[in-house]
């Protein structure tokens, strides 16, 4: 059962990080600090949830930014979140 629940938070961590790749992000967090931006910051729109990992600026022909360190940051929160739902779930059908 250990195994299962966690090959299910690490299946589920990595689809919720790919799908907030397709939702504008709120929270941008640099290397130096937190701000709260409206899903774009001067000319560029920041995709990823919690942490910003895909930067589409908006003239056209540009190239998309993946920022690898914060789609793996985002699939740890989000596998975090997966297995905590799970046990919970766990839990309340025992």
């Amino acid at each position: 059962m250990s195994k299962t629940v966690a090959l299910l938070a690490l299946l589920g961590g990595v689809v919720i990080a790919l799908i907030t790749g397709l939702v504008p992000g709120v929270l941008l967090v640099t290397r130096t600090q937190f701000s709260v931006i409206a899903g774009s910051l001067l000319g560029a729109s920041n995709y990823g949830l919690p942490i910003v990992w895909r930067t589409v600026i908006v003239y056209p022909g540009s190239p998309v930014n993946y920022h690898v360190g914060g789609l793996v940051v985002d699939i740890v929160v989000w596998m975090i979140v997966a297995w905590l739902f799970l046990k919970i779930g766990s839990m309340r059908g025992k």
